[in-house]
């Protein structure tokens, strides 16, 4: 599992999902700051616009924590979350493959939304609906004015997210829903086609109405579901398939008693970037290319750190090996058979399955 994402600061960690803010993120209050200093607006008035944008990336942190713990309460882990511009993702390790549960973690995070506004309300309701009314005619106080913004675009994020547009939440929840009375992957190829066209009306009326934001979401909605319907078939294909189908019997390795300038050679030689090491009775793990050229060369390979890998047997399931390596960071998986070792299934060797996504398998392969 990474530590850090690419272009993301770290902000906090809960339950184990870590939270990261994309950099891209920072130009949304730069650029609010922006047009008000050039509307001539008031230090306090800008900083009020920018804590109204903070407060908006709040309720959809809370929206994607929903997905999150919800999924956590069905044994599905969240990797982490990222907010950007344009919202969050919650990059969850596997999606489950029961629509029942599909639909309940989808739907979580609308519901915490909604749950937002209702308390909103209440709080409005609490200190009086004739001075809120009163106050939202002739001019709102500043508390009554955040709660009704804090009703208002949690109102909005509820029902925005319910478009069926796959794969936002809306639909995600069509796909459950349909999948429950045909096969998944008729399922997402139906509700990514009603994403697709969905997306294109987005970018139409952004292009009418002069709205960048809504085309650039229909974009990306639009790439989005071509991603998933074509990762679904693959998926399904190889569920079946065993690591035996897709492991190479050819690869570089050599002894521990062997020199790292040996070694160097050996790899230079092919285009494999990972030596396996092997000493007489057992195999010891892998070594990189950068780990050998950092070494003294007239060293013995048994003197340097290695990394151990998992191993599998020929007829695991490839799929579930695969996201066990992936979700783990191991760089190839050791095949073993008889106790001997007849093959090497590498990550970064294209596979069928390359494109579904990092995906948890439970348990898995155990450490040599």
């Amino acid at each position: 599992m990474t530590t850090s994402i690419r272009g993301g600061l770290p902000l906090f960690t809960f339950k184990g999902i870590r939270v990261f803010v994309h950099w891209s993120f920072l130009l949304l209050p730069a650029y609010v700051a922006y047009s008000g200093w050039r509307e001539g607006m008031e230090l306090a008035a800008i900083l009020g616009e920018i804590g109204l944008v903070l407060i908006v990336f709040l309720c959809v942190l809370l929206h994607e924590f929903g997905h999150s713990l919800t999924a956590l309460r069905y044994g599905v882990r969240t990797k982490n979350i990222v907010l950007l511009p344009i919202g969050g993702v919650a990059s969850l390790e596997r999606m489950p493959a029961e629509p029942r549960k599909e639909f309940w973690i989808t739907l979580a995070g609308p519901l915490v939304n909604l749950g937002i506004a209702l308390l909103a309300f209440a709080a409005i309701a609490l200190s009086g609906l004739s001075e809120f009314f009163s106050d939202l005619l002739l001019g709102a106080t500043s508390w009554t004015n955040a709660l009704t913004f804090l009703f208002g675009i949690n109102v909005f994020l509820f029902l925005f997210n319910l478009i069926p547009a796959f794969p936002m939440d809306g639909g995600r929840l069509l796909r459950s829903l349909l999948s429950m009375r045909m096969p998944r992957p008729k399922a997402t190829r139906i509700a990514g086609v009603l994403g697709q066209v969905l997306s294109v009306g987005f970018v139409l009326v952004g292009l009418y109405k002069g709205a960048p934001f809504l085309m650039l979401i229909g974009v990306f909605i639009f790439m989005a579901a071509g991603v998933e319907v074509r990762t679904m078939r693959p998926t399904v294909i190889t569920a079946a398939t065993t690591v035996r189908g897709a492991m190479r019997s050819g690869f570089s390795s050599m002894l521990t008693s062997a020199t790292v300038a040996q070694g160097i050679a050996e790899l230079e030689a092919g285009t494999d970037e990972l030596l396996v090491l092997l000493d007489a009775e057992e195999v010891r793990g892998v070594v990189s290319m950068a780990t050998l050229k950092a070494a003294d060369p007239s060293a013995a390979l048994g003197s340097l750190d290695v990394q151990r890998v998992p191993a599998a047997r020929p007829g695991d399931d490839l799929a579930g090996v695969l996201r066990y390596l992936r979700t783990h960071g191991y760089p190839l998986c050791l095949v073993m058979e008889h106790g001997g070792l007849i093959g090497v299934l590498m990550t970064a060797d294209r596979h069928p399955t390359d494109g579904a996504g990092s995906v948890a398998a439970e348990g898995g392969p155990p450490l040599l």
